[in-house]
């Protein structure tokens, strides 16, 4: 009887082992958990920023568009501002967190080095935002070097989010 309880209790204990083994995770899940709010949140930021800027080009470029107005102009450019800033500040957060990982080091710089361009035509959109008369052209081209610049850090975030693993929606917990 005591070597059938001391077996069970073996088997118990390399029961408990196994499952404690096989629910540590691989040595990219932290980084992956970490990453997966921030990374989710940046993309939808520099999408909505480009998103803004493509409406405000579609809005200059209507023909019936005679004149921008001031208030649809500064609301585009405050917008655009807002979506740049938190795309920024999720990349800084993923950046302290990466520690050594030098794949995405690279990522986060390529796209630190995009999101750093678009940032700098949008100061130039919101000069131009803040003159009595807003120059249309001149401001859709500063919004087509936006897109340019956000669809770039786009690409390569997700680049980097695929190489994550996270690409995909998390598991549902049961």
């Amino acid at each position: 009887m005591q070597k059938f309880i001391a077996f069970g209790l073996v088997g118990l204990a390399t029961l408990l082992f196994v499952n404690s083994a096989s629910a540590q995770s691989d040595a990219t899940s932290k980084m992956r958990g970490e990453y997966n709010f921030r990374g989710g949140s940046a993309s939808r930021s520099m999408r909505n920023a480009r998103e803004y800027s493509h409406a405000y080009r579609e809005y200059v470029r209507t023909p019936e568009v005679e004149k921008v107005e001031p208030e649809v102009a500064k609301e585009t450019a405050d917008a655009i501002d807002q979506y740049i800033v938190k795309s920024q500040k999720h990349m800084a957060w993923m950046r302290k967190h990466a520690g050594g990982d030098k794949a995405t080091l690279a990522s986060l710089d390529v796209i630190d080095k995009n999101l750093e361009a678009a940032a700098k035509s949008h100061k130039e959109l919101q000069e131009m935002c803040e003159k009595a008369e807003i120059d249309g052209k001149g401001t859709a081209t500063c919004c087509d070097t936006i897109d340019e610049s956000l669809s770039a850090a786009i690409a390569e975030h997700d680049k980097l989010m695929k190489r994550l693993g996270l690409d995909k929606p998390a598991p549902k917990k049961k």
